[in-house]
């Protein structure tokens, strides 16, 4: 795990090495670069396989022609590395990265489909002036860059090209896209001009011009088969992704919720552990689900670690937390995270974590909600049309003080335009109502076009699972897992989302994924010798973070004088508005915290980020 950085049109070493200072996070045991006259490539290290001097980077083939900087850990190095080699390839180091060029050497653009791991590289192909940007199929790291129709920049995180002299704005359609899902989507970041690559692609920069090239997508592949065969083939699955993530010249140990996805994964890896193994967890000082952490701990024979998390401490890192994640989240479970890491990092440069199993498996309740609320979309448009319309008239609906979540979500799924438009809107904080009352935007068609659909499913479930891996998992839960890791210096390995498991999952009868009312039903079968029967019946949790209770409590000064007088949110938030949102939260402080909330961060990233008020800009 580690962090990258460049430039590709110009040879610039003092322009990396400051943009590389940035990053000094992700990678504290080492740093290099690589500069010619068209490329300079950095590159921080964290060193996890191969410590020694021979896997350090950039690093190229045999011939120099060939150089790499890359971020994440390919699982399948071994046997592709054997396979490599009877094709006559020679290797310098053992590190996993360095079979990604001699896949380049011998397979072409191919190359990126013979990986299996985690990443996000930089390869540059020094006789063809070609530069490829790739990210894995599923978006576990980060890529990010910008084009200003000559150079090239990119890096980790977003920072770093900041340090390129990038004229600092706030992209618009950007930020209506946070405010209605607390994150970003697709291609577009909150800062101007400055885009990520999407999962599953990568980008090739030559003779002067960008391609992007998807080259992984979800697929249906059914399987006629008995239930017993997808059980057991999920256990192997599961079985030798969690044995290739164990593969480290450094301690290894898990993040341990009590919930079933960590708890499988930490069973699985508890065998493999070549000494003691040590599991972590968080919670706070108003609640606490430590009981079912411990029980696994104890079941598991693990060395625990549990850390209680208090406003305080919040209060007083939330600055350096919102500079760490480049863009905000308006998903507080981003603090859960960056405290995790940071107690980790005392004992392992490793953790696996169980990222994933909600939307492989179906582990959220809005996911059997829907299949319920689904039938809408299958009847004629009148009478679909006559139900938004009907829906539209509950008391309450459009009001942003009077009506619950439920009620908007429920109204606002009979009334888009297609199904996968309604799922998504149940992922809404602000429905276009809500955004309209508060800032005057109208509409969010600019948002939708940002989305990414997968390739058509055959039942309904999928399609929801499917437009959550795609959209809700890269940008959301897998950036705030990265970014919250890598800001302590650790690396994050998940399981559950190693590529064969991605494909084998919607292969999966939807009946063995919700099965009467039981979320992530084959997956608790698959591990169910492996864990305690109450572990493993549980149902899923979230793992709150008291939001409202902070913004009540101590940090309500700071939060109330933020949206006050915030340079960013006075210049689209409506005044009378937010007055109205604080007077209501002040009498009812459950109410609305989260979009309390949303809005804090977004003003404390403005903050951290822009040092001066250079304006709402669009393109």
């Amino acid at each position: 795990m580690c962090g990258i950085c460049g430039v590709c049109g110009i040879g610039d070493k003092p322009l990396v090495e400051r943009m590389l200072s940035t990053l000094r996070h992700r990678g504290p045991d080492d740093a290099g670069t690589y500069s010619d006259n068209n490329v300079t490539l950095g590159h921080a290290r964290l060193s996890i396989i191969d410590l020694s001097e021979k896997g350090r980077q950039p690093m190229s083939n045999e011939n120099g022609d060939v150089w790499l900087a890359a971020n994440g850990e390919i699982y399948n190095f071994i046997t592709l590395r054997d396979a490599l080699e009877q094709r006559g390839h020679r290797f310098y180091s053992k590190s996993d990265s360095e079979t990604i060029i001699h896949a380049y050497e011998e397979h072409g653009l191919d190359f990126i489909n013979k990986l299996s791991g985690m990443f996000a590289f930089a390869l540059y192909d020094g006789k063809r002036k070609r530069l490829i940007l790739a990210r894995d199929p599923i978006g576990k790291k980060p890529l990010y860059y910008t084009h200003d129709g000559n150079l090239l920049f990119f890096a980790s995180e977003i920072k770093a090209i900041l340090e390129a002299g990038v004229i600092k704005g706030v992209d618009e359609v950007g930020l209506k896209a946070y405010l209605a899902y607390q994150h970003t989507l697709g291609e577009r970041t909150l800062f101007k001009g400055i885009k990520r690559v999407p999962a599953g692609n990568m980008l090739i920069f030559e003779q002067g011009t960008l391609q992007m090239q998807k080259y992984w997508d979800i697929k249906t592949n059914r399987v006629q088969a008995g239930d017993d065969y997808f059980i057991k083939k999920l256990r192997a699955l599961l079985e030798e992704s969690t044995r290739l993530r164990m593969i480290a010249d450094v301690p290894v140990g898990a993040f341990l919720s009590g919930g079933i996805d960590s708890a499988a994964v930490s069973a699985l890896a508890r065998p493999h552990a070549k000494e003691e193994f040590h599991t972590f967890f968080v919670d706070f000082e108003t609640a606490s689900e430590s009981e079912y952490a411990s029980m696994v701990s104890k079941h598991l024979d693990t060395v625990h670690h549990e850390l209680t998390i208090s406003a305080e401490m919040v209060a007083k890192d939330l600055p350096r937390i919102a500079w760490h994640y480049d863009e905000p989240l308006g998903d507080a479970a981003i603090i859960n995270n960056y405290y995790l890491s940071k107690e980790a990092q005392k004992y392992v440069k490793v953790v696996l974590a169980g990222e994933g199993g909600d939307e492989l498996f179906g582990g959220y309740p809005e996911y059997a909600r829907s299949l319920r609320l689904s039938k809408v979309y299958s009847l004629p448009s009148f009478t679909k049309n006559t139900a938004c319309a009907l829906a539209a008239r509950i008391p309450g609906t459009g009001n942003i003080y009077r009506m619950g979540n439920r009620i908007s979500r429920i109204s606002g799924f009979f009334c888009q335009n297609s199904f996968e438009e309604a799922h998504l809107y149940t992922r809404r904080q602000l429905n276009d109502a809500e955004m309209k009352y508060l800032t005057g935007f109208n509409g969010t068609s600019d948002v939708q076009s940002l989305i990414i659909y997968p390739d058509k499913m055959d039942n309904t479930l999928d399609r929801m699972l499917a437009l959550d891996c795609k959209n809700l998992l890269p940008e959301k839960f897998l950036m705030k897992a990265d970014k919250g890791t890598m800001a302590n210096s650790i690396e994050e390995r998940l399981p559950l989302l190693d590529k064969d498991i991605i494909q084998f999952a919607f292969s999966i009868p939807p009946s063995l994924k919700i099965n009467r009312g039981q979320e992530k039903f084959i997956l608790r079968k698959a591990v169910e010798d492996l864990l305690p029967p109450k572990i493993v019946n549980r149902k899923k949790q979230g793992f709150g973070t008291p939001v409202n209770t902070w913004v009540s409590g101590i940090m309500k000064d700071s939060v109330y004088r933020k949206l006050e007088k915030g340079e960013l949110l006075r210049e689209f938030v409506k005044k009378d508005r937010m007055e109205s949102l604080l007077r209501n939260f002040d009498r009812n402080p459950t109410h609305r915290a989260r979009t309390i909330w949303t809005l804090f961060v977004l003003e404390l990233w403005h903050e951290v980020h822009f040092k001066e008020d250079e304006g709402l800009t669009t393109e």
